[in-house]
């Protein structure tokens, strides 16, 4: 190892901070690095190479879309930071007295990376990497085309892993790192996001909601959004419903809805998203952002809330708007601890948080299906209300469209 890289390492040992980092199809160099030098046990907590599709989609808690992206690399590094909060010493997860957490529970980073290097095959598409970092208050991403023969994989994967080590400094703070050594033909694309205060707030669990809003409401130029808000300010109205969804990405499909459910409620509709959700990890701030971005017309509130027993509490008084496999879902004891008096708890909850859902149709492979199709608690039915079809039908989805996309 170059004195450089050595040096660096024992910089990052020296820092207080403690990493997981999980690498799959290249980046396993960078473990093996910090592991060299004395201190190893300082900085990582876990190293994990989820390197088979079936061990990355465990990782993960779902099949990610594509694979070598950098929206992969941020899912996995948002688990391995999840895992570092786990993983931390008792000491470094203490509250303070006055309930805000201890700066050393921010002491965590979760690192990531998807690459595609050398093989013993001939490959068609780019060799590339991708790396993610994240802590409790920012998200980076760096990503890599590599020259096609300019390296063998040994050497390939010591670029990796000199890329991750660099990212790893970065997030713990260090400065005046090593570079490594390029061709001209490739470049390090980097993207940074820093969470506004408020969303660290809510990831904490020290808020319940913050709103982004408009700048000016109905004479926007695209993408134009203010900052984050903790509450609605006049003039704009609280909202009478909210379509809840991840927006992955926002598509017509949810604006129509939106305004039908406007007509329906006889008032307004804004967007809810969780940065938590039930069935995948954690969204990362610089995802956040990004789909933050998409909403240039209409407030999004922002929660930690993944149930919509959680969402009622800190939103009480709304409708949800829904589509119909989510409102299965909601009816499913499945995502209420697997029992029916579960069930019963989140939706008495809900109920007597004021409430309600309003619920669309959505085809299902070939067939449509609508609120009729869903067996309802019958002490609960009137919590639910359906959307007509001839009033509301859109057959396209977020997954279709992300599907549709090139890896």
């Amino acid at each position: 190892m170059l004195d450089v890289w050595h040096d660096l390492i024992e910089r990052i040992h020296a820092t207080p901070m403690q990493a997981v980092i999980a690498v799959t199809g290249g980046g396993a160099a960078a473990i093996s690095q910090l592991l060299g030098v004395p201190g190893g046990s300082r900085t990582l907590l876990e190293a994990v190479v989820p390197y088979s599709e079936a061990a990355l989609t465990e990782w993960l808690g779902r099949a990610p879309d594509h694979f070598c992206v950098e929206e992969t690399a941020l899912a996995m590094a948002a688990v391995a930071y999840q895992r570092a909060c786990r993983l931390a010493p008792p000491s470094a997860k203490a509250d303070l007295a006055d309930g805000h957490r201890s700066p050393v529970a921010k002491r965590n980073v979760g690192v990531a990376c998807t690459a595609s290097l050398v093989s013993d095959r001939p490959k068609k598409g780019e060799h590339r990497c991708h790396i993610a970092t994240q802590t409790g208050t920012a998200t980076a991403t760096m990503s890599l085309v590599i020259a096609k023969g300019a390296r063998d994989r040994m050497a390939e994967e010591g670029l990796v892993g000199n890329l991750i080590l660099m990212a790893l400094a970065r997030a713990m703070g260090l400065a005046d790192l090593p570079q490594p050594t390029l061709s001209e033909s490739e470049i390090i694309v980097e993207c940074l996001a820093t969470a506004d205060p408020l969303l660290v707030e809510i990831m904490e669990g020290q808020r319940g909601v913050a709103w982004s809003l408009p700048e000016s409401p109905g004479s926007l130029a695209p993408g134009s959004l203010s900052a984050l808000h903790a509450a609605i300010p006049f003039p704009l109205s609280p909202p009478a419903g909210l379509l809840c969804g991840a927006f992955h990405p926002l598509h017509f499909g949810h604006r129509q809805l939106r305004e039908v459910a406007e007509r329906e409620l006889g008032g307004p509709v804004y967007y809810e998203m969780s940065i938590r959700n039930v069935d995948k990890p954690a969204l990362d701030f610089l995802s956040l952002e990004r789909r933050r971005a998409q909403f240039t017309d209409v407030p999004l509130a922002l929660t930690a809330a993944p149930t919509f027993a959680e969402k009622a509490a800190v939103l009480p008084g709304v409708t949800f708007i829904v589509g119909v496999d989510t409102a299965a879902r909601i009816v499913h004891p499945r995502y209420h601890g697997g029992s029916d008096e579960g069930l019963h708890a989140a939706l008495s909850q809900i109920g007597n948080a004021g409430c309600r859902f309003l619920v669309a149709g959505r085809k299902a492979c070939e067939r449509f299906e609508t609120l009729a199709d869903i067996a309802l608690p019958a002490e609960f039915a009137s919590l639910f209300k359906a959307i007509p079809v001839a009033v509301f039908r859109a057959d396209i989805s977020s997954t279709s469209l992300r599907h549709a996309r090139p890896s």
